[in-house]
């Protein structure tokens, strides 16, 4: 099975958000979402997952 190509996030907000495992995520997360019409809600939900296992990840390397 396929998925569509995730698109690039828009400049702006990518500026704005200083969350880089978010960031990382974002366009998979949201191509896979569009094409499963998943529930806003739930897109966050696996956004902030991300962000927060990320910084874990980061923290236990220091």
């Amino acid at each position: 099975m396929t998925f569509p190509q995730a698109p690039a996030l828009p400049e702006e907000p990518d500026k704005l958000m200083r969350l880089p495992y978010v960031r990382e995520a974002a366009p998979d997360v949201l191509a896979t979402a569009r094409a499963q019409r998943r529930d806003p809600a739930e897109v966050l939900r696996l956004l902030i997952t991300e962000g927060v296992a990320g910084g874990g990840a980061a923290t236990r390397r220091r």
